[in-house]
């Protein structure tokens, strides 16, 4: 038994470079989450950054001036005539990706693409295609899954710790009703809540069979849509999942929290911290700090993830074809909330 319990206190959550990690990556979107996150974290685990591109040009100049770029365009398509590119990190809104997915593709480059993939099945499916007909990786940036909290969450369900998960919820507080979100339609599903609907399917290893979602606006927000949502979802008779967000609280009063209960236990936490409940366990309530960031270092796991899928000739663990099951619950998640009907996941 006490063996068993160092196993659990040495679950390896964190993420691991392949071999091969001197990839010439070129960056095209040089606003604030590739300076924030994307570029730290390549620059934190010596990932080979060759060029950049963004049609500002005092914004593609000013981040190769601050990351050591050797090189920065305001045309993608002199990036992408780089031979020392071979990954192309997309980091840009909507607008445009698709035909910019098909060129990379068509030069033969492999991709990593910021989440949201698409906000149609359309345009996902479309670059999904293209990479697949030039035999290139697709890699969907939903670099939540290897926050510290959320891969050990993973770990736990698959060593059996928490046995059958019957119950999952999703809880966030924050305010974002201002910028480039207030101006992008159902900006808190399918921009922001994707995160945590993906999570879902991550942790259970199960597609939904059904959602219902409600939303409200708050009196006088500037966002264009919804900022509160309700999300139900229904995996079958023993799994369910809740999500509750306010992205347009007043007042400092930031919050984000999970659980999931299974047969044999409970784990709560965020993206740093979890709170382990077991039944068996020799200490009824345990916490755990974890090493490790979601901000910057899960930006660093997913194109480690890339990297190591072009070395083994495999799948990414997100690739373009898997997250458009991500995307059409996020999708119907839309179209609940606007009919007021559940909405059942073909």
């Amino acid at each position: 038994m006490e063996q068993r319990w160092c196993e659990l206190l040495g679950l390896d959550y964190g993420f691991h470079l392949p071999t091969k990690t001197d990839y010439g990556i070129g960056i095209i979107g040089c606003g604030g989450v590739v300076n924030s996150a994307h570029l730290p974290a390549y620059r934190k685990f010596g990932f080979k950054v060759v060029a950049c591109c963004d049609i500002r040009e005092e914004a593609a100049r000013q981040t190769a001036e601050r990351f050591g770029i050797p090189k920065w365009f305001t045309d993608y398509r002199d990036l992408l005539d780089l031979p020392e590119v071979e990954i192309v990190d997309i980091a840009i809104h909507q607008q445009g990706r698709v035909e910019i997915v098909q060129a990379a593709a068509q030069a033969g480059k492999h991709i990593l693409i910021q989440k949201p993939f698409a906000h149609n099945m359309e345009n996902a499916l479309a670059m999904v295609e293209a990479c697949e007909k030039f035999g290139v990786k697709l890699m969907v940036n939903q670099q939540a899954r290897y926050a510290p909290g959320h891969r050990f969450v993973k770990l736990l369900i698959e060593g059996g710790w928490l046995g059958e998960v019957y119950h999952l919820t999703h809880h966030v507080r924050g305010n974002q009703d201002s910028g480039w979100a207030v101006e992008t339609p159902n900006f808190l599903i399918i921009d922001h809540g994707i995160h945590y609907l993906d999570l879902m399917r991550y942790w259970t290893g199960r597609e939904p069979k059904r959602v219902y979602a409600t939303t409200v606006r708050m009196p006088g927000q500037r966002a264009i849509s919804p900022m509160v949502y309700s999300i139900n979802l229904e995996f079958d008779e023993h799994c369910m999942a809740n999500l509750w967000f306010n992205d347009v609280v007043q007042g400092r009063d930031s919050h984000y929290e999970f659980t999931v209960d299974g047969t044999k236990g409970t784990v709560r936490g965020n993206a740093t911290q979890v709170t382990l409940a077991l039944k068996d366990a020799p200490v009824p309530v345990m916490r755990l700090d974890l090493k490790g960031s979601w901000f910057p270092d899960a930006f660093a796991a997913t194109m480690a993830e890339l990297m190591r899928a072009i070395q083994e000739n495999d799948e990414p663990a997100i690739s373009g074809r898997d997250n458009l099951k991500t995307l059409k619950l996020a999708l119907a998640a839309v179209q609940s909330s606007e009919t007021h009907q559940p909405v059942a996941i073909d």
